[in-house]
């Protein structure tokens, strides 16, 4: 594929509607997207690949995972992401060490098999309202849980306002230093509130985007997220969505 100035290859899609992902069509940034779930309804965007997720431990996700996930690395994924928020009570919700059991069930059987294997996402929280841990203790306790895992990269998510551009940039370093600075680094979800909103938001990716585009340990990074009212205005792309996509 030919270099495009200003392309890092890094910007991908978090969406549940395929279809909706057709207004980024043309994009040179595009290249990767995701629906949290191990299997995709045809994007139809030429250069971007899918990365299959396995979103949690109920039988939903655990039944054909291998099978799903072989299938999605045949059709060209070269990524796995693991679970989804599990630092979360409301997400997936398990503790290091259950998922650490789960990993090694169900992620170290695909290593070798041509795609990178993502460590579970987790929130920017730092601990529950029981007290365990959240965020990035919970991704150090699971770290240190699973130290017999295939652990390629690292998948964050963050969430807060637009005006906290440097907490942004020093949350993604931190995570990254979790992994001994050897892990490259997904934020998988990240969103930002502003007021206005849509001005707000497209200032926070002016200077968060070229910041990961540089940083050689962020692999990829996904605004949340595809759907109107947020990229999309209706079907087309919203004022900071049309900032997503571009190149400058």
């Amino acid at each position: 594929s030919s270099s495009k100035s200003g392309n890092s290859g890094k910007r991908g899609l978090a969406y549940n509607d395929a279809s909706l992902c057709s207004a980024f069509k043309g994009s040179n940034e595009i290249s990767w997207a995701y629906n949290w779930g191990a299997s995709t309804a045809p994007l139809n965007l030429p250069g971007v690949k899918y990365i299959p997720t396995m979103w949690g431990n109920k039988p939903d996700f655990t039944n054909g995972w291998a099978d799903k996930a072989k299938a999605a690395i045949a059709s060209g994924s070269d990524v796995i992401f693991s679970f989804n928020e599990p630092d979360h009570p409301e997400q997936a919700n398990m503790s290091p060490a259950q998922a650490a059991d789960m990993y090694r069930k169900y992620m170290n059987p695909l290593a070798g098999q041509g795609a990178k294997l993502c460590a579970p996402s987790v929130t920017n929280g730092v601990k529950n309202a029981d007290g365990s841990p959240m965020g990035l203790p919970w991704l150090k306790e699971f770290l240190a849980q699973c130290t017999d895992c295939k652990i390629d990269c690292l998948n964050i998510h963050w969430y807060d306002s637009a005006s906290n551009v440097q907490y942004f940039k020093d949350h993604v370093t931190e995570a990254h230093a979790l992994g001994n600075g050897q892990l490259p680094v997904y934020v998988s979800e990240f969103g930002a509130t502003g007021n206005p909103a849509p001005s707000d938001v497209s200032t926070f990716l002016k200077a968060v985007m070229p910041w990961m585009d540089s940083q050689s340990f962020v692999s990829g990074y996904a605004y949340f997220m595809v759907a109107n009212g947020n990229l999309l205005n209706g079907l087309v792309p919203s004022l900071f969505g049309s900032t997503y996509m571009s190149s400058s």
